[in-house]
């Protein structure tokens, strides 16, 4: 009897797939691919670079970067501004601060300001480099020193390197989201690369890239994901804040009922035969 039952929701599964193929057919199982002007305006699109949350807003900068707080700053400074720091006693070790210029690492403050040698607090949020640079140099010069030093002031790290992210969502193996280095370039392929894959048992074959442009406007295209199309998926750009979006069809939909059923006869076969 029990047998009987399990070959009833066979024939049952099978006549689910017959009819559900059906309306595949009749209905399509795929999303309108985005057309090449679709595709132009996407990929002019975004990213919003970061700037520094200063309570709800968001400050984004046009022209030469200026500092915001947690920006790490190297310095290239003579080492005679730290000979006449605080530091003296081990400066006058042997083969201690031979070099005659040297970097220096500063973090800017929340409040905004780096902490140099002798000179300690200078306030430099929002400002260029180049104006951090005559900063730094009005600030020993002439109080400290009887020249003019030489200051090269360059952003080791951007505050902002922590927000920059892209997310895969859907029909992954490992969605999330994920950090997006400044000095990298992804692509797509790379990029569901690092969600684990397509869900291979779903087996999609499109997928939707969110992106925001600098006016903040959403836009999107759709893509065609298959064995033909794998060298385009390289050519394809990731871009920060990127959101990828695997999304189920009809037929990805279909694939996923089809396993589970029959995971579940033939595990029902498995221990009925014993």
């Amino acid at each position: 009897m029990q047998r009987s039952s399990i070959y009833v929701l066979n024939i049952v599964a099978i006549f689910v797939f017959i009819a559900t193929f059906s309306m595949l057919s009749l209905t399509g199982c795929g999303p309108a691919l985005s057309n090449p002007k679709q595709v132009r305006e996407f990929e002019r699109a975004g990213p919003i670079e970061a700037g520094v949350s200063d309570s709800n807003e968001t400050r984004n900068y046009v022209g030469p970067y200026r500092v915001v707080p947690g920006d790490i700053l190297e310095f290239q400074m003579p080492a005679v501004l730290r000979i006449i720091s605080s530091d003296l006693a081990d400066w006058l070790r042997p083969g201690y601060g031979s070099k005659d210029v040297e970097s220096y690492l500063a973090r800017v403050s929340q409040s905004g300001t780096v902490t140099l040698p002798i000179v300690s607090r200078l306030y430099v949020d929002e400002m260029t480099l180049a104006e951090i640079e005559r900063l730094v140099i009005d600030a020993y010069y002439p109080k400290y020193v009887v020249n003019p030093p030489m200051v090269v002031c360059e952003v080791k790290k951007y505050q902002g390197e922590n927000e920059r992210v892209f997310t895969v969502i859907g029909l992954v193996n490992d969605s999330g989201a994920f950090p997006y280095p400044s000095d990298v370039q992804y692509n797509l392929a790379e990029a569901l690369a690092f969600a684990g894959g397509l869900d291979m048992v779903a087996d999609p074959h499109y997928l939707k890239i969110y992106r925001q442009d600098t006016s903040g406007k959403v836009v999107n295209a759709t893509f065609k994901i298959n064995n033909k199309s794998l060298t385009e998926l390289y050519g394809i750009d990731i871009k920060p804040g990127d959101v990828i979006y695997v999304g189920h069809t009809l037929n990805t939909r279909l694939n996923k009922f089809v396993s589970d059923v029959f995971h579940i006869t033939v595990g029902a076969d498995a221990r009925y035969s014993r």
